[in-house]
């Protein structure tokens, strides 16, 4: 397992697994409001959960780095669903392509049921770049 790709600004890592044959994942195109939506991940360190989701509204979110020296705009989806520690870095699927919406990186604090992802038009260039990188880079002390 290795870092391919590290973006800071958009809290994005492209991960390399080698001997993982799998085929990769598509991004689907933008999600409606009241589009319907998997949440797939690890949620509290359980097995892999599907969690049902319904997309809210897109907006784009001002907020500070991972490192906090510079404030970034990212497009993100509010999403109806129950996010746990586990679920950030998961996709936003689409339950009938298998496509991905998004990435999943955020619960509301204070509300149970909602949840925030990356949209996938704020993600596919890192995934892009990762198809096309051959050597690991440095997290910067993030793991």
């Amino acid at each position: 397992l290795r870092v391919e790709v590290d973006d800071p600004k958009g809290d994005i890592a492209v991960l390399d697994v080698p001997g993982l044959n799998l085929p990769a994942l598509k991004f689907a195109g933008a999600a409606g409001r009241g589009t319907n939506a998997v949440v797939a991940g690890y949620p509290e360190n359980h097995p892999f959960t599907l969690v049902p989701a319904t997309v809210g509204a897109t907006q784009d979110a001002t907020a500070p780095d991972i490192y906090q020296s510079a404030y970034v705009t990212r497009q993100i989806y509010e999403i109806r669903a129950k996010i746990q520690p586990g679920n950030s870095g998961g996709p936003l699927i689409d339950p009938h392509t298998g496509h991905v919406y998004g990435v999943v990186f955020a619960a509301a604090v204070g509300i149970d049921d909602v949840g925030y992802a990356l949209t996938a038009s704020d993600v596919s260039g890192d995934a892009q770049a990762g198809k096309a990188a051959s050597q690991p880079v440095s997290t910067q002390g993030c793991a």
